[in-house]
């Protein structure tokens, strides 16, 4: 075994046979479910535009042998705020039908994808010399898709990541974390991406190359939708990785238990990657998110799963603050309201961050995932208090202590007169206080 990471086989963690590759980046058959994502920003030196991609393939097998995967693709405009999202599903019942063959095909020890979409093919596979021999963390992405105006998406691209993979909580996890309830859920991310390709997006076709960006593996025991016997909305999460300009990586995680007040579970962290390779990645778990803008979600986009109810309000704007590491960062979304249809709410797009990390001031391109999305009461109250935060404060007290009526007459009283995004949550909020 070697400890040069650009070779394999490689151990990430000593004495943990989960974390080397190129086994760590393949297929893990004894996991329910396995999820592979990569997303960066490419800029076109043709035209001076400037884009972003994500991708996601999902392996589910719920209880070990039932196929619930699916393909996520999404392209993102930087000078418009378009974006175009697609994902196809390989659920039951039609994947459970006699003679089903499963849309993904991976690979066991290595990294080699191949997901059968309606769209077309997709791949995601490791390079290979003239030899034959693997190429470590070499990459070709090969992505198609249809976004939401019936538009063609294809992404063909060489990734080289050039940086180490990093173990999600750094030393003091080592890439075993709790996530989603599961505690024995590995997870690792890799930056300092190379992008070079083609993106082909309507009647666009323009070269692209990029090198902010990230890979990012999850594989959990149990099905990650609600293997653990919970509902599938019962988990919620935030998880941000942030590409500052002097060269630092962060994979920062939050997760939320929806059935206890939106309290916050482990893991919880903040995951640093350094450009100095002499220095170890970190892990800080007592930092802020102070949230300071909510969007809702758009009617257009439905997840798989029937949600609770038709408003629904996901952070934006906010704000991240630790002291540990001297990071004070507020990040606004470059795309707004970046909804994609997964089995329930998810939400993810490019945001720029500006502030200051270890005393020095700093930038950052970024992609914020978000699947916290704000429908009951109470919660909806926090998300007007981002636009009234009196009124907020005035109702509180009500609906904590069962006041509805009450509420929901003050804030019929209110409405005349509010802006657009304020008398929205306003209208949200009552149907909310009647429905409890």
């Amino acid at each position: 075994m070697t400890d040069d990471w650009r070779s394999y086989p490689f151990h990430l963690v000593p004495g943990d046979e989960s974390l080397q590759f190129p086994a760590a980046e393949g297929e893990h058959p004894d996991q329910e479910s396995d999820t592979w994502f990569i997303a960066g920003q490419l800029d076109a030196p043709d035209t001076g535009r400037s884009f972003a991609f994500l991708t996601i393939f999902n392996k589910n097998r719920p209880g070990g042998s039932v196929v619930a995967d699916f393909y996520t693709m999404a392209l993102f405009d930087l000078d418009t705020g378009e974006y175009g999202t697609y994902t196809d599903y390989d659920m039951p019942p039609a994947s459970i039908q006699p003679g089903a063959e499963p849309k993904l095909a991976a690979a066991t020890g290595y990294l080699d994808l191949v997901y059968r979409s309606d769209a077309g093919a997709v791949s995601w596979t490791t390079c290979r010399d003239e030899a034959g021999e693997l190429l470590p963390y070499t990459y070709r992405v090969s992505l198609v898709g249809t976004d939401q105006a019936g538009q063609s998406m294809e992404l063909d691209l060489s990734v080289t990541p050039t940086r180490a993979p990093t173990p999600l909580g750094a030393s003091t996890y080592n890439g075993k974390i709790a996530c989603f309830g599961q505690d024995d859920t590995y997870s690792y991310f890799q930056t300092g991406m190379v992008m070079t390709g083609r993106l082909r997006w309507g009647a666009r076709s323009e070269r692209v190359r990029g090198t902010a960006g990230h890979v990012d593996r999850q594989w959990f025991p149990k099905y990650a939708g609600g293997g653990t016997g919970e509902p599938p909305r019962t988990r919620s999460h935030e998880w941000r990785t942030i590409n500052f300009d002097n060269g630092v990586d962060m994979s920062i995680w939050r997760q939320f238990h929806r059935a206890d007040g939106n309290a916050l579970q482990r893991f919880t962290g903040i995951t640093t990657s350094h450009p100095n390779s002499a220095k170890p990645p970190e892990c800080a778990e007592d930092f802020e998110v102070t949230v300071d803008s909510y969007v809702r979600w758009p009617d257009s986009i439905r997840p798989l799963i029937r949600p609770p109810t038709s408003a629904r309000y996901l952070p934006d704007g906010h704000r991240i603050t630790c002291a540990a590491l001297g990071l004070d960062i507020v990040g606004e979304p470059l795309v707004p309201a970046p909804a994609h249809g997964l089995p329930i709410e998810y939400m993810e797009g490019p945001y720029r961050y500006r502030g200051s990390l270890a005393g020095q001031p700093v930038s950052a391109f970024a992609f914020n995932e978000r699947s916290l999305a704000l429908y009951r009461d109470w919660e909806l109250v926090d998300v007007l208090a981002t636009e009234l935060p009196d009124v907020a404060d005035e109702l509180r007290p009500l609906v904590s202590s069962g006041r509805r009526a009450e509420a929901a007459e003050l804030l019929t009283k209110l409405r005349p007169g509010q802006q657009a995004l304020a008398a929205t949550i306003i209208d949200d909020l009552v149907t909310a206080l009647s429905e409890s």
